[in-house]
């Protein structure tokens, strides 16, 4: 066939597309434009060409009835490879790829929640990954437009995952009706095609004809492909040569209608009540079940009638040969007639046991009581859609189950939290009102409350709450009205002092329910930012933790799993480091067993945090990256945003002790270059304590102390002050280097007292170590104290730095022999915690000395990035590049690359020597 008339740089576009996915460097290619200009013809030929190239291709077409069901494109792709084999073949097929692709949209059928949809996108992205493994992968979607919403999901989020690929993503759509939509941000990663009408000399190639005829036809086209084939094929019936210039004044008559006019206006009334009923029924349409639908007794006859007239094509199901065609035979219809076929689709496909979601789709076009069940079809669907991330739609099913049955609250209950997951607040709240007055439940109350704090704030949603749990009886139901109310108490900086006294109210909870875990969990965090005695803390803490069961409630939510994480921090910041390290490893085999891209990040956020407490660095700089490569194609939410400043944080952190100043700079560069204009969430507070030592470590003085107070200023604004964020450690070594030396004192006993106040030995002791440094007179006196206090803590890297400190204190008081013991000691320590610049320090003060320390040269697998050696660790214990992959959330090819740089630097041929050269 040869290639479609004036699509060269179209074609070439695709060709560079597809060879691009042959060298493994994923592309996009979104072909845009109005019905009929030939996107169908492009793909076409894309896959042809891919073909040639020997890819493996999988395609789908989007149908405006299948768009109300969930994952239908996502199913198509995976069915159409399936159904071509049987037997043995099928089910090996099944066992493999395209058998986990099904079982993903099945287990996420069962689960609604947000965090559910989340890991069955990454669930299918995995299956693109294995599908593209062995040879290159074409995917194709035409009809775009109308594709299902779970479905476009995940099409965005495979091509933000897609540049170290072998894959090949082609979509054809019409432009897309919402700037913001899935279709919309495909366009973002896309190499965007937009086909132009035919020239006038294309349509006489094309055609051929008399050329006041081909004018005729390009003027009544306007250059469309299709469109210029139907006025010529109504030319043809009417028996008006195209050679003949006469034909040029008919072609201005023949009318908006042409399209149904040139494909059914002369068809038997059986032919046209068949392409009315496969019209309806959608894509693939059974052919004996459009038959019943239209009531058409002699089927083979009405088949080959339309066939004959280029309007179906058939094989096992029947399709029009155009989108346009089958937008024609609808309209045709008319509004009763297509609601009269939908309402007899929607029977016969119940009395065939049909899915839910089918059944509905029929029903939402129906008139109402088509069917006596209607309503509970429509819950069961719209439940389907939710957990396919669709709530639009499910919504909409859910209205018009209301309308079935008014007088179920229970109903107008699952309206209004499908409202709530739309954003439609004003009517989320009008229903989920309703509901309570007929079911006083308190989820009910607290989803109403959702709503209005989504209409009017937080602070209406408080008084909300307020009210409704002071008419409520003590009990388990009052309870979880409380737990809300702490929550949205939690947002507001004014509302701090009144939630801590709520909170403080149920610090004798057992942490038996998650609601008492939820109430606990906030009040750890309270207490971490309100500098609490540590001890009280942590005890509060582990108990909303509950041996795990915190965590198994936030299963579903990607809130719950924040609030998990805040309660596990401020176990770690209260130095319970062993309870938090059982938590942690739990969580990962979670997380790695069935988990998503943010839950990934969320844990890697808690390990480093534990790390860094321990003072391993060398973990902190392969947990921080891991979340920020994790998260890096993730959406830009709140939770994304806070989690990768926490991520960013701690890779400073880690930079920093390995003395590059320009990592780190570049870590807090890339995060204010990607979120300038984000709302600010409580992590990207702290960010200032790491700009302000990165301006320490570049010897400005002024700019430190700046940022110090920048953060004190922020702190201070939301009432909170935990010392594990010490602003006034960076501020108290700016003041000494700007010779402030009453500052600098002051300073540091407002971190001793504050640190002495919460407790924990790493805060005590490294603020002793502190206020060392503003008191050259009882320096060796807090030193000394500083290292015993330390040597009870976890955090080995602060007892190093003191160790350190000692060290250069005895030399400068002669006290020779003594600075050498805790001088070697702190190498020793600093060495295993992954700080060179301490090293290098307690190296300088021994050679100050007369010793002759060894000199850290970073040679074999000490030369390997933390990043690196995670990665040949894994390798090393026999696991395949695809598993380190998938327990790392990285591409295959990341994997890849980093044992090339592996081999590399060790100098080995391949893996077969890792475990040799890393023991």
């Amino acid at each position: 066939m040869r290639e479609p008339l004036e699509r060269d740089s179209e074609i070439a576009h695709i060709r560079e597309a597809l060879d691009a996915a042959t060298r493994g460097e994923g592309r996009v290619v979104v072909i845009e434009g109005r019905a009929g200009i030939g996107k169908t013809r492009l793909v076409h030929e894309c896959r042809e060409l891919a073909k040639e190239r020997g890819f493996g291709r999988l395609q789908a077409v989007g149908d405006a009835l299948e768009s109300a069901m969930a994952w239908g494109v996502v199913r198509q792709m995976v069915e159409r490879s399936v159904s071509r084999y049987s037997g043995e073949i099928r089910e090996k097929i099944l066992a493999g790829p395209s058998g986990a692709a099904l079982r993903s949209l099945d287990d996420a059928a069962l689960d609604p929640s947000q965090a559910e949809l989340a890991r069955t996108l990454h669930s299918l992205w995995w299956v693109a990954v294995d599908l593209s493994s062995t040879r290159p992968l074409l995917i194709t979607v035409d009809d775009a437009h109308w594709a299902d919403h779970s479905s476009l999901q995940f099409l965005v989020y495979l091509s933000r995952r897609i540049a170290d690929l072998p894959i090949a993503l082609v979509v054809a759509t019409r432009p897309p009706r919402d700037n913001s939509g899935p279709l919309a941000q495909l366009s973002v990663s896309a190499d965007r095609l937009l086909p132009r009408p035919l020239t006038a000399d294309a349509l006489s190639a094309l055609v051929g004809g008399h050329p006041e005829v081909i004018t005729a036809l390009h003027a009544a086209s306007g250059g469309n492909p299709f469109l210029s084939g139907v006025l010529v094929d109504e030319l043809a019936a009417l028996g008006l040569p195209l050679d003949d210039a006469a034909t040029a004044e008919k072609v201005g008559t023949l009318g908006p209608s042409t399209v149904f006019r040139a494909t059914l206006g002369r068809l038997s009334a059986e032919a046209v009540s068949l392409a009315g009923a496969v019209a309806v029924l959608g894509t693939h349409a059974d052919p004996w079940q459009a038959a019943e639908l239209a009531g058409v007794t002699d089927l083979p006859g009405a088949v080959e009638a339309l066939t004959a007239a280029n309007v179906l094509v058939t094989g096992e199901h029947l399709e029009f040969v155009h989108p346009v065609v089958r937008e024609a035979v609808l309209t045709g219809l008319g509004p009763i007639g297509r609601a009269s076929l939908h309402a007899r689709a929607a029977k016969s496909l119940w009395d065939r046991h049909a899915p839910a979601d089918r059944v509905a789709a029929h029903l939402a076009h129906a008139p109402q009581g088509t069917l006596p069940n209607a309503a509970e079809v429509l819950r069961k669907a719209a439940a389907t859609l939710l957990s396919a991330g669709d709530p639009r739609t499910a919504a909409g099913h859910l209205k018009r189950a209301v309308d079935e049955k008014p007088d179920d609250a229970g109903l107008r209950a699952e309206l209004g939290r499908a409202l709530l997951r739309v954003g439609d607040a004003v009517n989320a709240h009008r229903h989920l009102k309703a509901a309570a007055q007929g079911l006083p439940d308190a989820e009910l109350v607290a989803a109403a409350a959702s709503a209005t704090a989504a209409l009017e704030g937080p602070a209406a949603a408080i008084a909300e709450l307020t009210e409704a749990i002071a008419a409520r009886p003590d009990g388990e139901s009052r309870l979880h009205l409380e737990a809300r109310l702490a929550v949205f108490r939690s947002f507001l900086p004014d509302q701090r002092q009144i939630a801590s006294e709520h909170l403080s109210a149920y610090a004798g909870l057992a942490g038996s329910t998650p609601d008492e875990r939820t109430l606990l969990g906030l009040l750890a965090q309270m207490g971490r930012y309100e500098v609490w005695p540590h001890d009280e803390v942590a005890t509060t803490a582990t108990r909303a933790l509950a041996n795990g069961a915190y965590l198994d409630d936030a299963t579903g939510s990607t809130d719950a799993m924040v609030a998990w994480l805040v309660a596990l921090l401020a176990l770690m910041a209260a130095d319970g480091v062993d309870t938090a390290r059982h938590e942690i490893d739990r969580a990962r085999l979670k997380v790695r067993a069935h988990g998503s891209p943010i839950e990934f990040a969320m844990v890697a956020n808690a390990s480093l945090f534990l790390n860094w407490r321990r003072g391993d660095m060398r973990a902190v700089e392969a947990e921080a990256e891991g979340a920020l490569a994790a998260v890096a194609h993730e959406d830009p939410v709140s939770e994304v945003i806070s989690l990768r400043a926490t991520s960013t944080h701690f890779a400073v952190y880690a930079a920093l002790e390995r003395g590059d100043v320009a990592a780190a700079d570049a870590f807090i560069s890339a995060f204010d270059g990607a979120h300038a204009d984000a709302r600010l969430t409580m992590p990207m507070i702290w960010l200032h304590e790491v700009r302000a030592l990165i301006a320490l470590a570049e010897g400005d003085a002024r700019r430190a102390m700046s940022e110090a107070y920048r953060q004190r200023d922020a702190m201070h604004q939301v009432h909170v002050d935990p010392p594990t964020i010490p602003w006034r450690a960076v501020a108290t070594k700016a003041a000494l280097q700007l010779n402030q030396h009453e500052l600098a004192l002051e300073l540091a006993a407002e971190q001793l007292e504050v640190a002495r106040r919460w407790g924990a030995a790493t805060e005590v002791g490294a603020a002793l170590k502190l206020l060392a440094h503003a008191s050259p007179d009882a320096r060796l006196e807090l030193l000394t104290e500083s290292v015993s206090v330390l040597e009870e803590s976890p955090s080995r890297l602060e007892l190093a730095r003191s160790l350190v400190d000692l060290g250069e204190a005895l030399r400068v008081a002669r006290r020779r022999t003594d600075a050498r013991e805790p001088l070697h000691k702190a190498i020793d320590i600093a060495e295993k915690c992954g700080s060179a610049v301490l090293q290098t320090r307690a190296a300088e003060a021994l050679e100050a000395l007369g010793d002759r320390p060894r000199r850290h040269t970073a040679l074999g697998a000490e030369a390997l990035t933390a990043s690196e050696r995670r990665v040949a660790d894994l390798a090393a214990a026999g696991r395949a590049n695809r598993e380190i992959a998938q327990e790392l959330f990285v591409t295959p090819k990341t994997v890849e690359n980093h044992l090339g740089r592996i081999y590399t630097k060790l100098g080995i041929a391949g893996r077969r020597d890792l475990a040799r050269v890393l023991a």
